[in-house]
């Protein structure tokens, strides 16, 4: 049994980002996120990259520099209270990794386990002494779990669920665990490993695991929808990004999940990271993710008005 998991409240449509920012260095990318999502500012992601040997390799942004990112990052909020994110890569795209580059499947398995559980400690404690008091919501990033539904997947259900469980079990206790896929998964199986959040695109199909996301939402779990899109045209407001998510609720609400709840228990980011975009093209990312997470929140405080709450 795992710790009883670590729980913050939030208010309704909260906006943040997920993953790797541009190419700043730590104190402007911490600027800009003050800037744009100040209620729930995301910190420089980590890449637990590693070779099959079991070495952690140097990521894009500075591998063994990284930490030392997190931590110009966490000092630039020094006395803040609130919560704040963080994230790095998950133990199942670790382990994808590893086998591809010739580790056996069961020391692949372990390793990764040994890489993420090390590191996420290492963050979540640094966030303890320098931010003392702010809730820390950490985030897996797993972009090798896209099209973890399919029979084709290379890790089993069970292997995938024991990665993420092996995570989360022993942190769930300090800080709100996330997984974030930037495609399509097996949602129903991620919604039971003892995650406190889930981060998915509004396009990634999370309608077919209605039943299970209700029940993650009334135990106190949070979605973050990546309403925002990295991938297509923006346009010039969060209208059609506000019909989209809308259209999206209204179903989940047809499959009999609580519409009130779905908005409470929502979180609004990007669709994937930002590490590919310009400054000027992540902030306007950052600027519709503020625009749109307002919208969710005035929704949320009118209909509690309307019955008196």
């Amino acid at each position: 049994m795992g710790a009883i998991p670590f729980r913050i409240a939030l208010p309704a449509g909260l906006a943040t980002t997920i993953g790797a920012l541009p190419q700043l260095n730590a104190i402007e990318a911490a600027r800009i996120m003050r800037h744009w999502l100040p209620g729930l500012p995301a910190g420089p992601t980590i890449d637990t990259s590693a070779t099959a040997s079991g070495g952690p390799t140097r990521s894009a942004s500075g591998g063994a520099d990284d930490l030392e990112n997190v931590r110009s990052f966490l000092e630039s909020l020094k006395g803040r209270l609130d919560p704040i994110v963080l994230s790095l890569t998950g133990p199942v795209t670790i382990d994808l990794r590893l086998m591809q580059g010739g580790m056996q499947r069961v020391p692949a398995a372990s390793r990764a386990l040994e890489l993420v559980t090390r590191q996420a400690r290492l963050m979540i404690d640094l966030a303890d002494q320098l931010l003392p008091g702010a809730p820390v919501m950490l985030f897996l990033e797993e972009p090798g779990l896209a099209n973890s539904m399919l029979p084709t997947f290379p890790l089993a259900p069970t292997e995938i669920s024991d990665l993420v469980r092996g995570v989360v079990e022993p942190l769930s206790g300090d800080a709100m665990i996330g997984v974030q896929v930037d495609g399509r998964a097996d949602w129903g199986l991620l919604l039971r490993t003892g995650i406190s959040v889930l981060g998915a695109p509004v396009t990634a199909r999370l309608e077919t695991a209605a039943a299970e996301l209700g029940r993650f939402l009334e135990a106190g779990g949070f979605i973050a929808w990546g309403a925002v899109p990295v991938n297509e045209p923006l346009g010039s407001g969060v209208d059609r990004l506000w019909k989209r998510l809308s259209a999206l609720w209204a179903e989940l609400a047809q499959a009999g999940l609580d519409p009130l709840l779905l908005r409470e228990r929502s979180i609004i980011t990007p669709a994937a990271s930002l590490g590919e975009f310009g400054v000027s093209q992540a902030e306007r990312v950052m600027k519709l993710t503020a625009e749109l997470s307002e919208r969710v929140f005035n929704q949320v405080v009118g209909a509690r008005l309307s019955i008196g709450a």
